[in-house]
């Protein structure tokens, strides 16, 4: 189970408690609570109690870098569109056109769209991208393509 944390203060009083340290470069910290499971009673009658007590683990937060426009002209600038990002493992990644066409489709961050789709270059317009990290955020917008 995870919980967000938004509230920087509490966060800082938590960190300062475990003897952390806390950067203000980043606007929130995700801390999530991993449950321990304990096992009480006999073999014939076991009891699982969920949790005495949650172990607390600190991530990162998400940061995601997406360009707004990208130009697959050949000139080996900007030729290919890429999500670049870290504090994520898992991602999918997809693009539509303008008429609900799935035009790229990747679950590899290495893997960027060079502006083909069906072995023909497509044409000069606006694109829709949707975006899952780890199954838990969903980011959609809009890509520009020039040439």
């Amino acid at each position: 189970m995870s919980y967000i944390m938004k509230n920087k203060f509490l966060i800082l009083i938590f960190l300062l408690l475990c003897n952390l340290t806390y950067s203000q470069t980043f606007s929130k910290y995700r801390i999530v609570a991993h449950s321990n499971p304990v096992y009480l009673g006999t073999d014939t009658f076991p009891t699982v109690v969920v949790s005495f007590s949650n172990t607390i683990e600190i991530q990162d937060p998400y940061t995601l870098y997406i360009p707004t426009v990208f130009s697959p002209d050949g000139d080996n600038t900007n030729d290919v569109f890429y999500v670049k990002g870290t504090g994520f493992e898992e991602l999918s990644f997809e693009i539509y056109n303008r008429w609900g066409q799935q035009v790229f489709q990747s679950d590899d961050i290495n893997n960027g769209w060079d502006g083909i789709y069906q072995n023909q270059p497509s044409p000069i317009g606006t694109y829709v991208y949707q975006l899952k990290i780890e199954g838990l955020i969903t980011k959609s917008g809009t890509i520009t393509l020039i040439r």
